[in-house]
């Protein structure tokens, strides 16, 4: 073999190191067009870039299940909304039913018991609103329905009333309560009185929710039993006066009770759609640096590409050129 045999063959070795290499930068470039990033595993990248992409997405992967639960517990706020202003409007009806009332006529009794019944079966149903397998008005008995029909229907009220209200280690029960009834009428429960939290943001939680134990709604409840007790047949007509006067005071105060409690849920329904903006407004910043690190630009890729490809077409047929010319000087 002549020298120049051996000095074209390793051109020839040369030749096709070099188009391993481009074959190597094409498909990588075609990878990257496909996928629209720069690598397709984190430990193709630099370390710094590595440990940011990893810091990056495990942010987002928290903010996310900070919205989530918002969500869930905007959920429960709506209800707690929604359910407030029908007994806020009861409390007005209610209040309205014993200030047009405010004397014996035993032929309007009937119709005010049956109205105001129906006003206690509605508040009922509203202090017994369940989401999924959770009454909201429960404190943290989730599952325990907390207030009792029956109790509500049949309870009467010794005046002047006082509602009950948790003291020191002391956490009683009004007496329409469910555990109220289970047969331990002076049983201290804190369970029935707990609201929840929820954590929005990192060291950022929220405390929410209301409870069938608050003043409001054992006003609320004791107002309407006067009422239905004043319309039972045999009352006298100064029982009734002082029954229908006291229960107009007593839901006079519900409702400005039961608003009070509305505005703290409209202040939290509030500041979760302030926080789910802020947190989808932080993914989106993420979203972007992650973007910075990660994604190519494809026209650039593409163009680059194409001029590979030409470039190999070219190294290709030099190679053949070059083999020829060493078989026939072989030969």
């Amino acid at each position: 073999m002549t020298a120049s045999s051996i000095s074209n063959l390793g051109i020839q070795l040369l030749s096709t190191s070099n188009l391993q290499g481009e074959l190597t930068n094409i498909n990588q470039l075609t990878e990257q067009l496909a996928s629209g990033q720069q690598q397709d595993n984190l430990t193709n990248y630099s370390p710094l870039d590595a440990e940011q992409l990893l810091s990056f997405q495990n942010a987002i992967t928290q903010k996310q299940a900070y919205i989530t639960t918002m969500q869930t517990v905007n959920a429960r706020l709506q209800v707690y909304n929604s359910t407030m202003n029908d007994m806020e409007n009861l409390a007005a009806e209610a209040s309205q039913l014993a200030t047009q009332n405010p004397t014996l006529s035993t032929s309007q009794t009937g119709n005010i018991q049956e109205q105001v019944q129906a006003y206690m079966q509605q508040a009922v149903d509203d202090l017994n609103q369940q989401i999924g397998d959770r009454y909201i008005y429960a404190g943290s008995r989730y599952s325990t329905q907390p207030v009792n029909l029956q109790s509500v229907l049949n309870g009467t009220v010794t005046l002047p009333f006082t509602p009950v209200t948790p003291s020191g280690s002391n956490y009683p029960l009004p007496p329409y309560d469910t555990d109220y009834n289970s047969g331990n009428p002076s049983a201290s429960n804190p369970d029935a009185w707990a609201t929840a939290s929820a954590n929005i943001d990192t060291g950022d939680s929220l405390t929410y929710g209301v409870t069938s134990t608050q003043t409001g709604f054992q006003q609320l409840i004791a107002g309407m039993q006067l009422i239905n007790n004043a319309a039972q047949n045999g009352v006298s007509a100064a029982t009734y006066q002082t029954d229908m006067s006291n229960a107009a005071t007593l839901l006079g105060s519900a409702l400005t009770n039961i608003q009070t409690y509305n505005t703290g849920v409209a202040s939290s329904i509030n500041t979760i759609t302030q926080e789910k903006t802020t947190q989808n407004n932080d993914i989106t910043s993420l979203q972007t640096q992650i973007g910075d690190i990660q994604n190519v630009d494809i026209a650039q890729v593409g163009t680059e590409l194409n001029t590979l490809q030409t470039q190999l077409q070219a190294s290709y047929s030099a190679t053949a050129a070059l083999t020829q010319d060493t078989l026939l000087k072989y030969l």
